[in-house]
Order: structure tokens, then C-alpha cells, then sequence
């Protein structure tokens, strides 16, 4: 007897023409059963591979990394938001003997910290032309020591050595984002109208903010101050004059009044006044900007695209004092001839300040035998 299974034949000889009930029955019995196995084991296989997290640990998971993006990234007012330096500014209006940093920018032994130790000055040296100053002051700032005092403390006629605080405010509109250094700016018929020193700006002109930095610093020019000092005052000098004056009481300048963005006068013919001392802070926080040095020191230069030169009112840069890198002079009948110089030698820096000499030329004598005098003290 075979041992394959034999489907039952028909009856009358013939074929069936379906599945036979045995059939159909040991795939009831067999077949069945074996599908859903396969099916479950698909099922397991499928959940198996998948692996999926409870709700709470992928919400954790989240949690975990919004925590450390707000940690990595930088706070308001950090380095990185606010474009600050990593050595930190004060907040305007602290009081002045916190201790400040200068920004990377600054030359070298610029530090506006703690106030000026008058203790020890000298008050006579016996130098060349000193009798012809009015008043006057030498520092040495990474010491906080004043080496050398004339009335340091007296509000005197400044002139054009009012440019520095309006040099300063256009550095830090910059800092603020404010202001472009090329923004260019229309001249303004009031503008035109300023006399003095110039570049004889006309109405028909439009200039970007670093040309006129550049005659205001290296040319003196009273009309590009008033102009810059006008348009950051949104069309009105006096808003930015009364700027010039909450600065002054910021940076602790105590005897310092402006009436003016340039020195030469208001229209009540009132001087600009300020001490020595008072001169000395604010050379500080200028030479905190590079681009302030830089103009200051620059010796020559040009305007209008190459068409006027402009030549720097300072001879003891123009004449290349050893180290003199700035930073402004002034004259006006009332103020006499004044400069506030800037100066490092070996490393070090000294700042100081004169005012009221009758001739340019000995107010220059003087500045060089100071600054000589000064390098010879001893750094304590």
C-alpha cells in the first residue's frame, strides 16, 4: 500500500471539483492554528524592534536639552548679546571710584579706576616755561598718582578741547549701535554758519560719520562738530549739549559746564569750562577707543575725497614728540593756548593737561620738558 496520501476518488469515475470534507477539516485542525502562531510571533517581532519610550522620558529627555541650550546660551547684556568686552564696563551713572577695566582696545597703562592720589605732587619744577601755564596737571594712571599739579582743580577756559567729550559721545553712540561710522549725514544750514576752525561745510554736502570724525580730530573743525553734535541730538544741539554734561557728572568731572559741541562759544558768547583734572578723566575713557588714537595721532590726512588737507593742531604730534599719540588743543582768546597730550614710553603712560599759555610755541616747550621730567620719576 502506498505510503502518500490518496485523495477519494468521485463516484461514477469522475474528478471532484472541490476540496474533499477530510480536507477541509485537517486544515481546520491544523492550518489554523499555525497562521495565528505565525501571526503572533510577527506581532512580538514588530513591537520588539520598535522600542518605544515612555511619554515622561521623552519629555525629560527634551526638558534636559532646552535646559542646556538657555545655559549655553549667552545672557542679555553678556559678551556675546551686547557686544561688550569680557572685561566689564560700569553701568552708567555707578559711582566713580568702582573699579573700572579698559575695554581690549585700550593703549597701553590705561586704567580709570580708583581717584587721583594728589598726595606727594609737585607744584614747582623749574622747567622751561612753566611760569607761562595757568593751570595744569601730569598722571601717571596705572599708579593713580599725580606727579605734577597747577591748579589742577581750577574751571578754566577749555576751547577746542570740548571735542574730546564730543568725540566720546559719537564713540559710544557707535558702541550702542546708534550710529554707523558710515552714516552719512546732510549738512545743516546751522552747520554752515559755524565759524573758527573748518572745513567749510556746505549745505549741498552730505558726508559719512568717519570723515567728519576725521576733521573734528585731526582738522579741529567746529562746523563738523556741531554737525555730528546735531544729528545725534536728532536736529537739536542743545539735547546733545545736555549730554555733554550728564557724561561730564558720570565720569565724576566736577568742574566741567559745556555750552557747546566745539569750544568756540554759544550764541550768549559763553566758554566751555573745565579743570585739568577734569580733562585727565576724560582723556582716560577716550583712550579707550582705538579710533580716537588713531585720529589723534594721525599727523596728516585729507577731506572731500583727497581735495583739502587737513593737518593736525597738535605739534607735539606733528612734530613727533617721542610717544605723543594724542590727543587734543585748544585756543580761544579765554582759554589762551591749552592741550590735553597723551603719551607712552617704554610701556608706560602718562596724561596730562595744560591750559592758558599765550604763544603755541611755549605752551609745546613746556608739554615736552614735563613729559620728560615725568619719565624720569620713578613708577611707585
Amino acid at each position: 500500500m502506498s505510503g502518500k496520501y490518496s485523495l477519494p476518488r468521485a463516484v461514477s469515475g469522475k474528478r471532484s471539483v472541490g476540496p474533499s470534507p477530510l480536507f477541509m477539516g485537517a486544515l481546520v485542525v491544523w492550518g489554523l492554528p499555525f497562521l495565528g502562531w505565525v501571526a503572533l510571533i510577527v506581532i512580538w517581532l514588530s513591537v520588539s524592534s520598535s522600542d518605544p519610550k515612555p511619554e515622561t522620558e521623552t519629555k525629560t529627555a527634551q526638558t534636559v536639552e532646552e535646559t542646556q541650550a538657555v545655559n549655553d546660551a549667552p545672557s542679555a547684556g553678556t559678551e556675546e548679546s551686547s557686544g561688550a568686552t569680557s572685561q566689564t564696563e560700569p553701568v552708567e551713572g555707578a559711582p566713580s571710584d568702582v573699579a573700572e577695566q579698559p575695554a581690549p582696545s585700550a593703549t597701553p597703562g590705561v586704567i580709570a579706576a580708583a581717584p587721583y592720589n594728589f598726595q606727594g605732587a609737585k607744584s614747582q619744577l623749574g622747567l622751561k616755561m612753566e611760569n607761562a601755564c595757568n593751570t595744569g596737571i601730569l598722571v601717571d594712571p596705572s599708579t593713580r598718582k599725580v606727579l605734577w599739579a597747577k591748579g589742577a582743580d581750577r574751571a578754566v577756559p577749555i576751547a577746542s578741547m570740548t571735542k574730546m567729550m564730543t568725540l566720546l559721545l559719537v564713540e559710544e553712540a557707535i558702541a550702542e549701535g546708534k550710529i554707523k561710522r558710515d552714516t552719512v549725514i546732510p549738512v545743516t544750514e546751522a552747520a554752515y554758519r559755524i565759524g573758527g576752525s573748518q572745513v567749510w561745510l556746505d549745505p549741498r554736502e552730505s558726508f559719512p560719520l568717519n570723515e567728519l570724525l576725521k576733521a573734528i580730530a585731526i582738522k579741529s573743525a567746529n562746523d563738523a562738530a556741531f554737525l555730528v553734535g546735531e544729528y545725534l541730538g536728532e536736529g537739536d544741539i542743545d539735547v546733545f549739549v545736555a549730554r555733554m554734561n550728564a557724561r561730564a557728572r558720570e565720569l565724576n568731572m566736577t568742574h566741567t559746564s559745556f555750552y557747546d559741541a566745539h569750544g568756540l562759544g554759544d550764541k550768549q558768547k559763553r566758554s566751555n569750562l573745565a579743570s585739568a583734572h577734569d580733562m585727565v578723566l576724560l582723556a582716560e575713557r577716550l583712550l579707550n577707543y582705538k579710533e580716537v588714537v588713531k585720529l589723534a595721532s594721525t599727523r596728516m590726512d585729507t577731506f572731500r575725497n583727497g581735495k583739502m588737507e587737513l593737518k593736525n593742531h597738535n605739534d607735539l604730534v606733528f612734530q613727533r614728540v617721542e610717544g605723543v599719540d594724542g590727543l587734543k588743543t585748544g585756543y580761544t582768546d579765554a582759554s589762551g593756548y591749552c592741550v590735553t597730550f597723551t603719551c607712552v614710553r617704554g610701556g608706560r603712560r602718562l596724561i596730562g593737561c595744560v591750559t592758558g599759555f599765550r604763544r603755541s610755541k611755549d605752551r609745546n616747550t613746556f608739554c615736552r620738558a614735563l613729559l620728560d621730567w615725568g619719565y624720569s620719576q620713578p613708577r611707585e
